[in-house]
C-alpha cells in the first residue's frame, strides 16, 4: 500500500468527529427531554397537593354507577346514527351473563332534554332481512326529583320511535331504531333535565333468555346509574393552573374523565409545518425508539385508557413520549396517582407539547453535521494534499537515486538535498553514499589498468633473474625451485595480460569498427569455434532461420560471446549442456547462453558485470579475476544494450542474456 494510500485510510478516523458529536447530541436530546419531565412531573405533584377540597371530597364519594354526560354542540338528528355524538366508541358497557350479548351506553343533554344511545352487538344477529325479533325489547326506567317513570321499546321493524312515558311523569319519548348488522342502535331523545337523574335500564332476548343491563325483573329491582355532568369549577381552576402549550385532566378510577383544562397545546396549523419529513426523520434517529410515534390526543376526550393512565391508576407516577407524525409536535405527558385517604381515587395527566425540543435538536443536529463533516472534509483533504506532496517527493528522491546508480552519472544531481527536513537529510545522505560507490567504482575500474602497468616491470626484472639462475650449474632440488618459481611467475604473468586486456578493451570500443553484419552468422561461426576448441564438451544452438542484419563492432560481440561461453563451461560439468540461443523481439535481439549443473545466489545477481566480481572456483591454472562479464557489460553498454543473468526455474540451471536493439547505434 502506497503512503498516500496509508495516510487517505488514516484519515477515515476523522469519521469519529461527527461520531462523537452525534452521541453528545443524543446526550443534549436526552438531558432536554430529561428536564421537560422533570418540570411537568412537579407541575403535576403540586397540582394533585393542591386540588381544591370540594373536588376531592366529590371523587371520594363518587357513585358506584355513573355515566358522564357528553356535551353535545348540537341537537342531535335521530336517525340511528353516532355522527353527532363525540366519541362514539366510549360508553358504559353491559353483558349478558353469557358475554355474547353487549350493550354500550351513551347520554348527552341539549336544549333541556336527555339524549341516549344504546348500541347492542348480539353473538347471534337477527334474521329475516335485519329486521328485530319481536321478542327484543329495551325496557329504560328514570328517576329524578319530580318523580319515577318506565318506557317499554318493542319496535316490530326498524324506523321511528314514538314511545309514551309510563309513570309519574307524563310526556313522550322520540327515538330511532337502525339495524347495525351485527345488532342495533336506538337512539332517544327525553324530555328530561340531565341533572339530577338517575338511569336504569334492560335489554332482552325472551326467546334466547340473554338480557343485559342494571334494571332487575321489578320496576323497583334496578341498579341506578347517575348522569354526572363535567365539573365545571374544577376545569376552569386547572385552566387558570395550566401553563403554556400545557393541557390538564381530571381522570376517574374507570377512565372517565371528569375535568379538563379544554385548551389544545398544538400550535396552528400553518406552524406545525415548521419542519420537514427529514428534519423529523433525523430526529427519530436521535431520539431512538423512546418517543412513540401516534396520533394527537383527542381534544376534549370522554375516556382516557392509555397505557401512562393506567399505570398511575395503579399507583405509580408514569411517563409517555409522543411524536405526530405528520408534524413536529413532540409531547410529554405524565400522570401522577391522586391518593385520598390512603387509597387511589384517580389520576392528574398533564400533557406538554412543544416543537421547541424538536428543533432545538434538529438546529443542533445540522450545526453538529455541517461543522464535523466540514472538520472531516478539511482534515482528509489536508491529509491527502500532504500524503501526496510527501508521496512525490519520496518517488522524486527514489527515482533520481535510481538513475544517479547508472553508470556515469553525476549522484549531486540529487533533488531535495536543500531541504531541511527528514527527506532533506535523507537525499544528502543518499547523495554522499552515492559519491562513495561512484568513487569507489571508478577505483575498481581503474585498479586493473594501474596494476597491469606497475606490475610489468617487476615481473620482467624476475623473469630476467630467474633466466640467469636457470643458466647456473644447479643441484637438482635447486633446479625443481626453479621451476616451481617459473610457473608461479608465468601465472603473474596471466594476471597482469587479463588485467591489460580490460584496461585494452576500454580503449578499443571507443575506436571500434562498425559494420553490417549478419548476426547469426556470427553466432553460427563463433559456436562452431568453440566446438573444435572444446570437443568433450556438448555445445546446442537454437538459431532464427534466414538472416538478421545488425550493425555492430563484430570483434566486440564476439569477444563478449566468447566470454559467455568461457563462463558457462568453467560454470558446468563435463555432462552438462550449454545452449546458446539468438531471437528477435519487438525490434531487439535477444542472445542468451545456458548451461545446467550450477546455480547463481540471488544476492549477487545484480553484481556479477562489476569490475573484479567472481564467484566461481578456481579450476585449472587459469585464475579468474572477474573481469571477463565486466567486459561482457562494458561490450553491451557499448551497443545499447543491457545484460542480466538468473536462475533457470526448476534449479534447470543459468542463463546469461545481452540484449541489443536492432537500430543502429547513434
Amino acid at each position: 500500500m502506497k503512503l498516500r494510500t496509508k495516510l487517505l485510510a488514516l484519515s477515515l478516523l476523522t469519521l469519529l468527529l461527527p461520531w462523537s458529536g452525534w452521541k453528545l447530541l443524543q446526550e443534549l436530546e436526552r438531558y432536554l427531554r430529561e428536564a421537560q419531565e422533570d418540570k411537568l412531573l412537579s407541575s403535576a405533584r403540586t397540582l394533585a397537593a393542591a386540588m381544591p377540597f370540594e373536588y376531592q371530597t366529590r371523587l371520594i364519594f363518587m357513585p358506584d354507577l355513573y355515566l358522564p354526560l357528553r356535551r353535545l354542540l348540537r341537537e342531535p338528528m335521530l336517525d340511528g346514527y353516532a355522527d353527532d355524538w363525540p366519541d362514539a366508541g366510549q360508553g358504559l358497557r353491559f353483558q349478558s351473563a353469557d358475554g355474547r350479548l353487549i350493550v354500550d351506553l351513551l347520554a348527552g343533554s341539549h336544549g333541556g332534554r336527555l339524549y341516549l344511545l344504546f348500541e347492542l352487538r348480539d353473538a347471534l344477529p337477527a334474521t329475516g332481512g335485519g329486521a328485530p325479533k319481536p321478542a327484543d325489547a329495551i325496557e329504560l326506567a328514570a328517576r329524578n326529583p319530580r318523580g319515577f317513570f318506565r318506557v317499554d321499546i318493542r319496535p316490530e321493524a326498524p324506523g321511528p320511535l314514538h314511545v309514551r312515558i309510563h309513570g309519574e311523569t307524563a310526556g313522550q319519548v322520540d327515538g330511532y331504531w337502525l339495524d347495525s348488522g351485527l345488532g342495533y342502535r336506538a337512539e332517544l331523545s327525553l324530555p328530561l333535565q340531565a341533572d339530577e337523574t338517575a338511569l336504569s335500564f334492560r335489554v332482552e332476548e325472551t326467546t334466547t333468555g340473554r338480557h343485559a343491563g342494571p334494571l332487575g325483573a321489578g320496576d323497583r329491582q334496578a341498579a341506578w346509574i347517575s348522569l354526572v355532568e363535567p365539573w365545571t369549577g374544577l376545569s376552569a381552576w386547572l385552566r387558570r393552573s395550566a401553563a403554556e402549550n400545557t393541557r390538564i385532566w381530571l381522570v376517574d378510577r374507570q377512565g372517565w374523565v371528569l375535568a379538563g383544562s379544554g385548551e389544545s397545546p398544538f400550535p396552528a396549523a400553518d406552524n406545525a409545518a415548521s419542519t420537514t419529513w427529514v428534519q423529523r426523520l433525523l430526529y427519530r434517529l436521535v431520539a431512538g425508539s423512546r418517543p412513540e410515534l401516534g396520533a394527537q390526543w383527542p381534544l376534549e376526550p370522554l375516556r382516557l385508557d392509555q397505557p401512562v393512565v393506567r399505570q398511575a391508576l395503579a399507583g405509580n407516577e408514569s411517563i409517555h413520549w409522543l411524536q405526530v407524525p405528520e408534524s413536529a409536535e413532540v409531547m410529554n405527558t405524565v400522570a401522577v396517582p391522586l391518593r385520598l385517604e390512603g387509597e387511589v381515587h384517580g389520576t392528574l395527566v398533564l400533557q406538554s407539547a412543544s416543537e421547541g425540543l424538536l428543533l432545538i435538536t434538529n438546529r443542533a443536529l445540522g450545526r453538529l453535521v455541517l461543522t464535523t463533516l466540514g472538520l472531516a472534509l478539511g482534515l482528509a483533504v489536508g491529509l491527502w494534499y500532504f500524503a501526496t506532496r510527501l508521496s512525490r517527493r519520496v518517488e522524486r528522491l527514489s527515482n533520481s537515486v535510481s538513475q544517479a546508480m547508472a553508470p556515469g552519472v553525476d549522484p549531486e544531481i540529487l533533488p531535495l538535498t536543500g531541504d531541511r527536513d527528514e527527506l532533506g537529510e535523507l537525499a544528502r545522505n543518499n547523495e554522499r553514499l552515492l559519491r562513495a560507490v561512484a568513487d569507489y567504482s571508478q577505483y575498481l575500474q581503474t585498479l586493473a589498468g594501474k596494476l597491469s602497468h606497475e606490475l610489468k616491470t617487476p615481473l620482467a626484472i624476475t623473469r630476467s633473474s630467474l633466466d640467469n639462475l636457470a643458466n647456473q650449474e644447479l643441484d637438482e632440488d635447486s633446479r625443481r625451485f626453479l621451476e616451481r618459481a617459473r610457473e608461479g611467475l608465468d601465472r603473474q604473468t596471466g594476471i597482469v595480460r587479463a588485467m591489460s586486456e580490460a584496461s585494452r578493451l576500454e580503449t578499443a570500443i571507443e575506436a571500434a569498427e562498425w559494420e553490417d553484419v549478419d548476426l547469426v552468422e556470427l553466432v553460427r561461426n563463433c559456436v562452431d569455434g568453440y566446438r573444435s576448441v572444446h570437443r568433450a564438451r556438448r555445445l546446442s544452438t537454437a538459431l532464427p532461420e534466414g538472416t538478421l542484419p545488425l550493425r555492430c563492432a563484430p570483434d566486440l560481440l564476439a569477444q563478449a560471446l566468447d566470454k559467455l561461453v568461457d563462463n558457462a563451461i568453467s560454470l558446468s560439468g563435463e555432462e552438462d549442456v550449454i545452449t546458446v540461443d539468438l531471437i528477435r523481439r519487438n525490434g531487439h535481439c535477444r542472445l542468451a547462453v545456458r548451461n545446467s549443473g550450477s546455480r547463481l545466489p540471488a544476492e549477487f545477481q545484480q553484481r556479477l558485470f562489476d569490475s573484479l566480481v567472481s564467484l566461481r572456483e578456481r579450476r585449472g591454472t587459469v585464475p579468474h579475476l572477474g573481469l571477463g562479464l565486466y567486459i561482457v557489460r562494458l561490450v553491451a553498454a557499448a551497443h545499447r544494450g543491457t545484460v542480466a543473468a538468473r536462475n533457470l526455474p526448476d534449479d534447470a540451471g543459468v542463463e546469461f542474456v545481452i540484449d541489443l536493439p536492432l537500430s543502429p547505434p547513434t
